[in-house]
């Protein structure tokens, strides 16, 4: 029968903001009353808790014998802390006072349940966090210490002690200066005023008990109390030995690989120099004598002597690309140029080739192609004469054609695409990236029945990608190959006109035409008498207007008595060099207002002998091996800037 209770009672009841019930006396107790905060923590109705038994209220009935043995012996209990069954089958903690009440001659068990599960979370989470720090503390590969405000060390991990090789007696009470080279403890000191105690992550020295230093990084920081007074500082040290010696190891290994890399360039510049300078002798000797009356036999001797060294010479041009490359020293150039111009000159040049075989050469040239760009010409004829070059090679019978378009037009930049089409053997579809890798070929045979080293198509994939592009092959066997390339450049003047010279497909061919190198009057500077020799006669077979001295004294002093339209300059010449003669002309220059061109006329054909040669004031850059027509060439363009 429900308990009467008094409207006092109740209401008092009913306004605690904590849960409350009321219950009989007894093992087992039953509730009589609970209140609407108790109802909640429950997730029931009062006619069902009405129904309950105290002993229902425990996760566990015998979680409830303490408190009904507590009560019984006292007569009250006081934040009897335990786990009930709350809404939704889910337990909480919460906080039992009980008291006894008497109505009548009944007595009762009047409890307040305070809800306690946020501080008990609250409390095992700093339990956790108290464990997870303690393993942390014990068991992290760092010097770990604590200090107190006068920097003398109250804890410590066992790493401190394994790396500092101390005794926990030798560390309490241990002032942490004596820790550190005085210099360094200065050091540190310096650096916490400035940081109001703090020290950033340095790198610093630590003594072992054996007077033995170490290495590490440290950072201290600053502990505080509640009302923020500093009560010590907090010490990190991580060993850094191992790193010290990787990071040595890496220095000498830097050292060691730009040393090498020096040397290899060293060799590579001397052997250039060495192995050019005889080629020069070879090559321009069979030049001249090609040029002279011969029988048919001697002809073709001497034919088949001048292709081996071409190919020595393409051998050697190849390997010194690929080791600046793959170096990074190979740079392009931004210059102004005109494209039709550039396939024009290249197509001409390679045409008595394809007229040899019975090829026909064809350059077609779309409609809507920039007249004027800026880039790199001398990599884009190279990249087209290396794939042209390979159609040839490769191709028996039919033609080769040379298409040059837009494929994308930007604000101010266009992406071209080249592509040269041939009729030759073809390539096995799963050889198409093969022959762009390095000394890679279609077929093993190919080297033996066509020569070459596999290294002209990798050149030309790296200088396409550093033009903004790439390379890549269409072809099937037996039928042909299209090799096509894109590359980006600067638009400096679209084409205004509609000159029919320079539309459509046209087949080229044709040979140099020296009509602009008659009547120059030319200075040489070569010491090596043989090449002299040669270019003198290379020269004024067409009607240049030759003198030679063998050194850069002779060709300042010349220069700066006589009219010159050109001057060829070698390099490495006695008493001065050919840097240095360009030098005091261009100085010269600067009084008389006046500018003859200067064209490098060297065996050295690195980058950096480039650089050197333009950086002292030259105008262009000839090679040895001499390669007649690309030496007219550059006399011509470098006169016609120079008048």
């Amino acid at each position: 029968m429900p308990v009467k209770k008094t409207i006092n009672f109740e209401k008092f009841i009913e306004a605690l903001q904590v849960g409350a019930f009321r219950s009989t006396i007894g093992p087992k107790a039953k509730i009589v009353y609970a209140n609407k905060a108790f109802l909640d923590m429950l997730g029931c109705t009062a006619s069902k808790a009405e129904t309950m038994l105290v002993a229902d209220l425990f996760t566990e009935p015998r979680k409830a014998r303490p408190f009904n043995t507590l009560f019984s012996h006292q007569g009250y209990v006081r934040e009897y802390e335990v786990q009930l069954k709350g809404k939704n089958g889910r337990s909480f903690w919460c906080a039992l006072s009980a008291t006894t009440t008497t109505e009548g001659k009944k007595k009762y068990c009047d409890v307040v349940v305070s809800d306690i599960s946020l501080r008990k979370r609250c409390e095992r989470e700093a339990v956790e966090s108290k464990e997870l720090f303690q393993s942390i503390f014990q068991n992290t590969a760092a010097v770990i210490t604590v200090a107190n405000q006068h920097d003398k060390i109250v804890a410590w991990n066992p790493y401190t002690e394994k790396l500092l090789g101390l005794e926990k007696g030798d560390l309490f009470n241990l002032h942490v200066k004596e820790l550190y080279p005085p210099k360094e403890w200065r050091k540190i000191q310096d650096i916490r005023k400035k940081h109001r105690g703090i020290l950033p992550d340095i790198q610093t020295k630590v003594y072992r008990t054996d007077k033995k230093a170490v290495d590490v990084h440290l950072s201290i920081s600053v502990l505080k109390d509640a009302e923020g007074e500093k009560v010590g500082s907090i010490g990190i040290m991580q060993d850094i030995t191992e790193q010290k010696k990787f990071e040595g190891a890496l220095v000498q290994a830097k050292h060691a690989a730009e040393e090498a890399n020096k040397a290899k360039s060293m060799f590579l510049a001397n052997m250039s120099h060495e192995v050019r300078t005889p080629m020069n002798t070879i090559m321009g000797m069979l030049d001249l004598t090609l040029d002279t009356e011969l029988g048919e036999e001697q002809r073709e001797n001497l034919s088949v002597a001048k292709d081996a060294t071409d190919s020595l010479l393409g051998l050697i041009n190849d390997i010194l690309d690929l080791s600046r490359v793959e170096s990074g020293k190979l740079q392009l150039e931004n210059i102004e140029f005109h494209l039709t111009n550039v396939a024009r000159s290249v197509c001409k040049g390679l045409s008595v080739l394809a007229k040899e075989k019975n090829l026909d050469l064809v350059l077609d040239l779309e409609d809507g192609l920039p007249e004027l760009i800026e880039g790199d010409p001398v990599r884009l004829r190279q990249i087209l004469i290396n794939l042209i070059n390979n159609a040839i090679k490769f191709t028996h019978k039919g033609k080769i054609t040379v298409v040059i378009k837009v494929e994308k037009k930007m604000e101010n930049d266009v992406m071209l695409l080249f592509s040269v089409v041939d009729e030759g053997i073809g390539i096995p579809k799963d050889k198409h990236d093969t022959v762009f890798q390095v000394f890679a070929q279609a077929d093993e045979t190919t080297t033996r029945r066509f020569g070459g080293t596999g290294l002209g198509l990798a050149i030309c994939k790296r200088l396409a990608e550093m033009m903004g592009g790439e390379i890549w092959v269409d072809s099937v066997e037996s039928k042909g190959s299209t090799f096509s390339f894109t590359a980006k450049f600067k638009v400096i003047k679209w084409k205004v006109s509609s000159d029919e010279d320079f539309k459509g497909a046209s087949a080229v061919n044709g040979k140099f035409n020296d009509e602009h190198l008659k009547g120059l009057k030319i200075l040489l500077a070569e010491d090596n008498l043989v090449n002299q020799k040669i270019a003198i006669r290379m020269l004024e077979k067409v009607g240049c207007v030759v003198e030679a001295v063998d050194n850069g004294k002779s060709v300042v002093d010349l220069a700066l008595t006589k009219p010159f339209d050109l001057i060829l300059m070698d390099s490495n010449m006695p008493e001065m060099d050919g840097i240095e003669a360009t030098k005091m002309i261009r100085k010269n220059e600067e009084k008389t207002g006046t500018h003859i061109p200067i064209l490098a006329f060297t065996a050295r054909a690195m980058n950096e002998d480039r650089q050197n040669c333009m950086e002292a004031g030259m105008d262009g850059y000839v090679t040895k091996p001499i390669e007649r027509e690309k030496m007219f060439e550059e006399i011509i363009n470098a006169s016609r800037k120079g008048r």
